[in-house]
């Protein structure tokens, strides 16, 4: 399986994680999966209310729901096809936590990505090259394989998901049960869902 990113969620997804260089960010990739060519479109991508320390953030479970609802409303044709996170200075790779997480992102979606960014070079630099990120998923044999990702340049696509994620620049920001449109200045990080992954099995993927 290959991804593609488009332009503007690739770009939502860096400013967030350039809000916050002392702690980890995170949010969730909206795209679909296009099963003949093998390859997870990454349209748009979504944040929430959430709680950080240094090391550890909790997305709450009625975000997580009303995240996929606004979706599901908002987004006709995509849906929930994984989540990102940022690294800070710590290189690009799969904590055992995130393998985990990534591991229930895979129960909800089995196609679903994990993208990882460190933005600390970048912040200092504001040099293309410096830009670090990758895209993971886990294998059968329960192994971190690394996705070869492209970003998207197809016209038509890329006219829309920027037509679609410039509703508003910066990202969606779920609030409990409501979304609001804000701009980011604290960080977020990743989300415990065990106790959510019923609720939100239809919500996240078509099937």
């Amino acid at each position: 399986m290959r991804a593609r990113i488009y332009p503007l969620a690739l770009g939502k997804v860096i400013k967030h994680t350039l809000s916050d260089l002392s702690r980890e960010v995170a949010g969730l990739l909206v795209g679909k999966y296009l099963k003949r060519y093998d390859v997870l479109e990454v349209w748009d991508a979504i944040t929430g209310e959430q709680r950080a320390t240094s090391g550890f953030v909790y997305l709450e479970e009625n975000t997580m729901a009303a995240a996929a609802d606004w979706v599901l409303r908002n987004r006709p044709g995509l849906y929930i096809v994984g989540w990102y996170h940022s690294h800070p200075g710590f290189s690009l790779f799969l904590s055992a936590i995130d393998v985990e997480t990534q591991k229930r992102y895979q129960m909800l979606f089995s196609k679903a990505i994990a993208l990882v960014v460190d933005p600390l070079t970048y912040a200092k630099t504001r040099k293309l090259r410096d830009l670090k990120f990758k895209v993971f998923r886990i294998n059968r044999r329960g192994q971190v394989v690394q996705v070869r990702t492209t970003i998207g340049i197809h016209r038509r696509k890329l006219l829309e998901s920027t037509l679609q994620g410039m509703e508003l620049m910066e990202l969606k920001y779920v609030r409990g049960r409501e979304v609001e449109e804000i701009e980011l200045e604290e960080g977020y990080e990743r989300f415990p869902l065990e106790s959510v992954m019923r609720k939100l099995k239809e919500r996240f993927s078509p099937g």
